[in-house]
């Protein structure tokens, strides 16, 4: 039957016949069987639920419920679980993201159908989400990216659905600049690096890129003329380009075309509905990162450049027009070479006709376009770089591209004014910079500030410009505002300022002031000014009241306002300012108000007002109204303020307190300064806290005025022409004088250096004699230790009586002086002050009536609980009074003070000091503590190495400076530099025990009777008796008994006959003073020129291998310490074996039978001197003969004794040592002869290639040549092939020689 005029669909197949009714329903027939589709089939198991709620969230039930056909890969709900907690999230967090979901499930689904028999062909398996699937098949199984099928081929009506075991995860997703480099845009990544792009476009926020090829890259610098790529990547706006190829958000391919897109430039993006921008292609889209999307273009797209915005802009057609006339076009277009970028102030059409209605010299347009500055003016409108508007207050001035002038930016930061004019658009984006509109036009102004006074005809300022040597300043680079009185203006001021006329003006001293007063930094017009202060370079302050357009200036109009200058601007004035005087600041601060007020009595104004003619500059110490208090409380017949201002000096002592010039704070050098006052001068110091004046401190610095400078401080300084020893001869402190010279101290306190004198009067000088043990003054003015008592007396600086407070104050001796401070009363070491604060120059003076005594040497050792069986020691030894006051001539001490500590451990360590009452009672206890004791004070600092005398002589201390520090006898300073009154002490933590014998008595001493005779033996006991300190590495007797046979002699007799007897014992001998702490692992030089090695192993020292017995056994002239073994030197023969290039003449001394005569087991000892043939020498010998095939033949030769022994000369001659003549050898063959040519000695015409190798028994020359005995000498029994030697010896000596 036909169908109904209107078709049914069931799942989107018609109906194909009329419905048949039956009885217990209807049949509808259709041309196809109906079956779910994919998502249907993922709802039918209960395994794959999660997968069918993922779906829905990420809204793509729609797309596979289509027509498909759809391969869906689907997860069991255990691998959603697995894949969960593998990313550490939840299923609802998983969710929440819709896009990363969304994303993931396209990873799991095949725009076509797969079925597995389909894997094995290799099907293509492009997921959703723009992914390949690895299908594999092992067997039967299916794998998709490892991922094994479970059930498979689960078919629906719009695909098949296979089940997997795990969620298939994204490959990680790149970031723009990854994907550029993964898809070898090599060129863009470059470009986004060098543009400092990288950052933004590998961050979170989420871009579209138009990426241009590499060979767009390579076009487009052409095109813009940079020549190649790398000089593109110069450019300044490559930003600008590249931005321009940026979109914020994500924009995919099926939205571009027909569409508009802002650029992060600024600029849009137009795409036609072919997806092309003018030329430019889309060619490939939606590349997909982390960040973004990415399209590739077929060109490098360039946005609108200052021109083609320019050109776009109705308002600006005249500014187009003129850019054209002055030929500047090509410079705000593309192309452009180089990039530069550029911001352009740009005038509309109506300021260029607002420019022709104002001067009559421009007639119209043309005209304007025709005027010979036009590219002048044009230029004054661009600035290079791109400034946008909210930068502009942070810039000023701008430079632009006219040769000098420069643009003034004004104004509050969101309404900039440039060279007062607004911006009437701003911020308009072009690709090479950015636009701002105004409504003028602006004229370049190319003078400096001089200039610009001298144009409006202000001269008399310019003369005082150069007057005041600022023309220089004005005519900089540094921008200024400056406040220009006019010609009336000055003629007026020369009345006002006591001059006769303006050259009187010009030539004030203060004129440089008034000047600055003129100028302030930076360059503001009149709209910039609100009312307030501003600073000017006096460093003063004027006064600004802006109400609308009226700007005065300290109350002065400005009439001529804002005439530009390239440095600044100008605004006319009326008058010439004047800033505060000294008397105006002295006036207007109430603590200044007494000093005013006797200003006034003495009549001393007008001098620092600004009515004094020739205007000089004044610096002024200023007494606060509390120090003049301070004066009328102090002195008695000052009764009040009134008596004061009535003093007749006042005059004077305000003077005193005036220095002509202007001195800054900073300025102030320490020593002498003139004043106002005829002779007296103030006293400068420069302490770290601050400068001083006669030893106040400063209460407040650089209170400026006009004509000079003001500092305050509290207290009335009284003038004084003396010094501290001028002062204390004139106060009758005749003792006190004659001690300070006798001390040589006068000097110091008659310099500039300010000091506190506590100077004891004549009386308290005669009472001190006894006190000192001495007879009358004299002797008292004749003690060493005058100096220290007299330093005691002194403290630096100036410390009136008034502020000496209760406690300690530091004396110049370096002991600390108690002030007491009771009842009114001032004592200083329970002495009291009796005339305080004699002034002078260089201080005060306090008499008193004693002489202080600071701490002895016994005072400071019996307060110092470390010292205490010293001073038992010092008692019992009866020697306490040399170290306190109470000795005649008061001598200066070094104690170097073993501590208590020190002298138990000295009990402990001697068994014949059985306790401490033994060791008080040790007969030598006197000699023991003045070892101890060194003449004079030497601080640590002056301790010099070597011995230094004691009292104990002629025992001597050695001190060594080490890195570490000074040591005494080897002994570290525990404390150094305790000062007393009459000496110095050093803490050591040892009793030092004096030494009075030499290295020999002290060797004969320990029993060292053996080596006592060698020395006598070798002629060595004088050196060793003498003052210079040697280190003696002494064998005991028993090292002398055994070396007898191990050098092959019968007696100790024979021992020391040894010609070489005394090398030996020089090798036992070291230069200075080596205690065993000082021995290093290491090689020592000895005596005799060759070293011995010491060697440290398990706290053990051994020098050459032979242990050290006894250490450090003290001796006046050194140091010895005793060793178990006779120390050998190398020999000759271990110095010929030691060396590789003597091997042959070793080998052919031992094939000879001679090695043993160079050892040491050679009875005799004979000392030799060797000529030694090297390895070539004998080489050359070989090779020279045809009779001597080889080195074995040499060695068979039967007089090779004889020409060996002809290289031996007996005794021990040096380089130094040879003489021109003939040299006795071992053989009596014959002689060598020596001759001393320039060059060097020969023998035997042979050069010696190195001399003076030491040995133990001898010396070593060497030489290239193997020397033959005279051939006439030579036996006949030693055959042919010995005169073949000879032969063959002479022609090598002749071509060496």
């Amino acid at each position: 039957r036909p169908l109904p005029s209107s078709e049914v669909f069931v799942d989107g197949v018609a109906l194909a016949t009329s419905p048949s009714q039956a009885g217990n329903g209807v049949v509808n027939a259709i041309d196809k069987l109906l079956m779910p589709n994919v998502v249907e089939v993922a709802k039918s198991s209960r395994n794959t639920t999660a997968l069918v709620e993922a779906l829905g969230n990420a809204e793509l039930v729609d797309t596979l419920t289509g027509p498909g056909p759809f391969t869906v890969f689907a997860p069991t709900n255990a691998a959603f679980e697995a894949y969960l907690a593998k990313m550490a999230m939840t299923f609802d967090e998983l969710q929440a993201d819709k896009e990363g979901l969304a994303q993931l499930l396209k990873k799991h689904v095949v725009p076509s159908g797969i079925m597995v028999a389909d894997a094995e062909r290799g099907v293509p398996s492009t997921t959703l989400a723009r992914e390949e699937l690895n299908l594999t098949k092992t067997g039967s199984d299916l794998y998709v990216d490892g991922v094994l099928v479970s059930r498979a081929d689960l078919q629906s009506g719009n695909g098949v659905v296979h089940t997997v075991e795990a969620v298939l995860e994204l490959a990680p997703t790149p970031t723009l600049v990854e994907l550029a480099t993964a898809q070898g845009f090599t060129h863009l990544v470059s470009a986004v690096a060098k543009a400092g792009l990288t950052p933004e476009l590998n961050g979170m926020t989420k871009y579209t890129l138009f990426a241009p090829r590499n060979d767009a890259f390579e076009i487009a610098a052409f095109a813009l003329g940079d020549g190649d790529f790398a000089d593109f990547l110069d450019r300044p706006d490559l930003r600008e380009i590249l931005e321009y190829h940026m979109v914020a958000g994500e924009m995919d391919g099926s939205g571009l075309a027909n569409s508009t897109f802002a650029s992060v430039h600024g600029a849009d993006l137009m795409f036609d509905d072919a997806m092309m921008m003018g030329w430019t292609t889309v060619t490939r889209t939606d590349l997909r990162a982390t960040n973004g999307l990415m399209h590739v273009v077929n060109e490098v797209m360039l946005p609108p450049s200052l021109m083609d915005v320019l050109t776009g802009d109705t308002t600006l057609k005249v500014l187009a027009a003129a850019l054209s006339a002055a030929n500047l076009t090509e410079m705000f277009g593309w192309p452009n070479q180089g990039g530069a970028m550029y911001t352009v102030f740009a005038p509309t059409d109506a300021a260029f006709q607002a420019l022709i209605d104002g001067d009559d010299s421009i007639a119209d347009e043309d005209a304007l376009l025709a005027m010979p500055n036009l590219p002048e003016i044009l230029k004054y409108h661009v600035v290079p770089g791109k400034v946008m508007a909210a930068d502009l207050t942070s810039v000023s001035p701008l430079d632009t591209l006219h040769p000098v002038a420069q643009l003034t930016v004004a104004g509050r930061p969101d309404q900039p004014t440039v060279d007062g004019a607004g911006l009437a658009a701003e911020d308009i984006i072009a690709g090479s910079g950015v636009i701002h509109k105004m409504d003028v036009v602006l004229m370049p102004v190319a003078m400096t500030v001089v200039e610009v006074a001298a144009e409006e005809g202000l001269t008399h300022f310019v003369s005082a410009l150069d007057a005041a040597n600022l023309t220089d300043l004005l005519n900089g680079t540094d921008q200024y505002t400056v406040f220009a009185p006019n010609n009336a203006a000055f003629e007026a001021a020369a009345t006002n300022l006591g001059e006769d006329n303006l050259a009187g003006v010009l030539a004030r001293a203060d004129i440089s002031e008034i000047m600055k007063y003129h100028l302030a930094y930076g360059k503001m017009m009149t709209d910039d000014f609100v009312t307030g202060e501003i600073m000017s370079e006096q460093w003063t302050t004027i006064e600004v009241k802006a109400d609308g357009a009226e700007v005065l200036v300290n109350n002065l109009e400005i009439f001529d306002a804002n005439a530009k200058a390239v440095n600044g601007v100008v605004h006319t004035l009326g008058e010439v300012m004047l800033p505060p005087s000294l008397v105006d600041v002295l006036s207007a601060d109430d603590d200044l108000s007494v000093l005013v007020t006797a200003l006034m009595a003495a009549n001393l104004t007008e001098m620092f007002e600004w009515a004094n003619t020739g205007g000089a500059l004044y610096t002024v110490v200023a007494p606060t109204n509390s120090a003049f208090q301070a004066l009328i409380n102090r002195e008695a017949d000052i009764a009040d303020s009134e008596a004061l201002l009535a003093m007749p000096n006042l005059a004077e002592i305000l003077k005193f307190h005036l220095v002509a010039g202007k001195v800054m704070a900073a300025n102030l050098m320490a020593g002498e300064v003139d004043t106002l006052h005829p002779t007296a001068q103030l006293m400068v110091a420069l302490p770290e806290s601050g400068p001083t004046i006669n030893g106040r401190a400063l209460e407040e610095t650089d209170i400026l005025a006009g004509n000079g400078v003001i500092h305050k401080m509290d207290t009335v300084l009284m003038p004084v022409t003396r010094t501290i020893g001028e002062a204390a001869a004139q106060e009758g402190l005749t003792h006190f004088v004659a001690a300070l010279e006798m001390a040589e101290l006068l000097a110091l306190l008659n310099g500039t250096d300010q000091y506190t004198v506590f100077a004891p009067s004549n009386a308290a000088f005669q009472a001190v004699v006894d006190a000192l043990g001495e007879e009358d003054l004299a002797s008292v003015l004749a003690r060493a230790d005058l100096r220290e008592i007299l330093k005691y007396h002194v403290i630096s600086g100036q410390t009136p009586a008034e502020d000496l407070v209760a406690g300690e104050v530091q004396s110049e001796q370096g002991a600390s002086i108690e002030v007491e401070a009771a009842d009114g009363e001032k004592m200083v070491n329970g002495a009291e002050i009796f005339d305080a604060d004699i002034q002078a120059t260089n201080g005060l003076v306090h008499t008193l009536g004693q002489v202080m005594l600071p701490p002895s040497l016994m005072d400071v050792l019996s307060a110092d609980e470390e010292f205490s069986f010293l001073v038992s020691a010092l008692a019992a030894a009866n020697l306490t009074e040399m170290f306190e006051w109470a000795n005649t001539g008061g001598a200066l001490y070094t104690v170097f003070a073993p501590t208590s500590a020190a002298f138990l451990a000295m009990v402990d360590a001697d068994n014949e000091i059985a306790d401490s009452d033994a060791l008080l009672a040790l007969p030598d206890l006197a000699e023991i503590l003045t070892y101890h004791v060194v003449p004079g004070k030497v601080m640590a600092a002056n301790l010099t190495a070597g011995s230094v005398d004691t009292l104990t002589p002629p025992a001597q201390l050695t001190v060594a400076l080490p890195e570490s520090g000074a040591t005494i006898n080897g002994n570290a300073l525990a404390a150094q530099d305790i000062m007393a009154g009459n000496g110095v002490i050093h803490k050591i933590d040892a009793v030092l025990r004096p030494v009075t014998r030499t290295i020999v008595e002290k060797a004969a001493e320990e029993g060292l009777t053996h080596f006592v005779s060698a020395l006598e033996a070798a002629n060595l006991t004088d050196l060793l008796n003498g003052t210079d300190q040697y280190t003696v590495f002494a064998p005991n007797n028993s090292a002398f008994e055994a070396a007898v046979a191990a050098l092959g002699e019968d007696v100790l007799a024979g021992l020391m006959d040894r010609p070489d007897f005394p090398e030996i014992l020089k090798y036992h001998v070291v230069s200075g003073k080596m205690m065993a702490d000082d021995l290093e692992a290491g090689d020592i030089s000895t005596e005799l020129g060759m070293s011995v090695e010491v060697t440290v192993a398990d706290g053990e020292k051994m020098v050459d291998g032979a242990k050290i017995l006894d250490a450090d056994t003290n001796a006046t002239n050194g140091v010895m310490h005793t060793i178990g073994e006779v120390m050998l030197p190398p020999s000759l023969l271990d110095v010929l074996s030691g060396v590789d290039r003597f091997a042959t003449f070793v080998g052919a001394l031992e094939t000879a039978g001679l090695e043993e005569m160079f050892g040491w087991v050679n009875k005799g000892g004979a000392m030799h001197t060797v000529f030694a043939p090297t390895n070539a020498a004998f080489t050359a010998l070989i090779e020279a003969d045809d009779n001597i095939p080889d080195l074995v033949t040499l060695l068979d030769l039967p007089n090779l004794a004889e020409i060996l022994q002809y290289h031996v000369v007996p005794g021990k001659m040096t380089a130094a040592d040879l003489t021109a003549g003939e040299l006795s050898t071992l053989t009596a063959a014959g002689n060598l002869t020596v001759a001393l040519p320039e060059t060097g000695a020969t023998v035997d015409g042979a050069a010696l290639q190195a001399a003076d190798i030491m040995a133990g028994n001898g010396v070593i020359h060497e030489i290239g040549v193997v020397l033959m005995p005279p051939e006439e000498e030579v036996s006949e029994a030693s055959g042919a092939a010995a005169w073949g030697v000879a032969v063959a010896l002479a022609a090598v000596v002749v071509r060496r020689v």
